[in-house]
């Protein structure tokens, strides 16, 4: 199951989406009020804006789901360099990790017009965050597994839209990717990469699930593991269900105890200093098989919540950078 949500058209624009307010002690008190609808019209607005004044379409400067399916391919393997001097978010004394961190984490979203009017429709829409303030932002692969027509875009907490120009770096295995945004010469707040954590240990997810954006949910990581073979059965001698040559290659998945949902795919997971640890990318039902003589009793069991890991996420990052 992909965490990546559809929704329904939206086309108007409002001012205010999140009620801005002074981090002081005070401000702890009085969190930001999220605004969901406004996002939405916001962000559907603001990338039609960018696309319209960008036609005719050889000059747009928003990626097509087209281009991003030729994008993705050509990236594969590929790692970015980071700028020398970042600024990454900081936790400050009396402020809140929410705080501290939104204005890096982003909707990751797409528009379409469709066949019967000439409207600009809300197409996908998932999270991600900002990795450097030169505009490289970090999602999930399958988020850009849109139709052809699409035009993708980045907005940030405050209603800002952006195009995204660029796929950069891919990881289809690992479900990673860093985009490049046109940020229209802006520096923007960005996020830092963390040390990896042991199971256990406490983080915190900042996503978009089923549309309700800046959702803030905690957990722990619960395990390290590599993406098991679906087709595979585990034999009476304990055959692994990973053979020897896909062993040492398939990623390294973070389970986590956090929720999240549709929607959320992209969404940085946070050590409690603030910085990335992960990334959501699925969750799974676990069921009893239909063959089981106590199937019809149990139903869904448990749902496992499974992250892209620091390992993968460094393997898109060039280390000389």
């Amino acid at each position: 199951m992909r965490v990546f949500s559809k929704t329904m058209l939206l086309t108007a624009c409002l001012a205010s989406v999140i009620t801005p307010h002074r981090v002081t002690a005070a401000a702890v008190l009085t969190p930001p009020v999220v605004d969901d609808a406004a996002l939405a019209r916001s962000f559907v607005s603001g990338l039609a804006a960018i696309v319209d004044q960008s036609e005719p379409p050889t000059r747009s400067v928003t990626i097509t789901g087209q281009v991003a399916a030729n994008q993705l391919a050509a990236a594969e393997g590929r790692r970015v360099r980071l700028p020398l001097s970042p600024t990454p978010c900081a936790l400050q004394p009396e402020q809140t990790l929410y705080d501290a961190v939104l204005p890096a984490v982003v909707v990751v979203g797409s528009i379409y017009k469709c066949n019967s009017c000439s409207d600009w429709h809300m197409g996908g829409m998932a999270s991600g965050w900002l990795l450097a303030d030169n505009g490289l932002v970090v999602t999930n692969h399958h988020v850009f597994s849109e139709d052809g027509s699409h035009r993708f875009g980045v907005m940030t907490a405050d209603g800002e839209v952006f195009a995204i120009t660029a796929i950069l770096a891919a990881d289809e295995d690992g479900d990673a990717v860093i985009t490049q945004i046109d940020t229209r010469g802006r520096q923007l707040p960005s996020l830092a990469i963390g040390q990896r954590p042991a199971c256990g240990d406490a983080v915190s997810v900042i996503s978009h699930p089923a549309g309700r954006f800046y959702s803030l949910t905690k957990g722990t990581v619960s395990r390290y593991h590599r993406q098991q073979d679906e087709s595979a059965t585990p034999s009476a001698r304990g055959t692994a269900l990973l053979t020897a040559d896909n062993q040492n290659k398939a990623p390294i998945w973070m389970s986590v105890t956090a929720d999240f949902a549709v929607g959320s795919s992209g969404g940085p997971v946070f050590n409690a200093n603030g910085e990335v640890v992960g990334m959501v990318s699925r969750t799974f039902a676990s069921q009893a098989r239909r063959n089981h003589r106590r199937y019809s009793n149990f139903g869904t069991q448990m749902v496992f919540k499974d992250c892209v890991s620091r390992d993968t996420l460094l393997r898109l990052i060039d280390p000389a950078g």
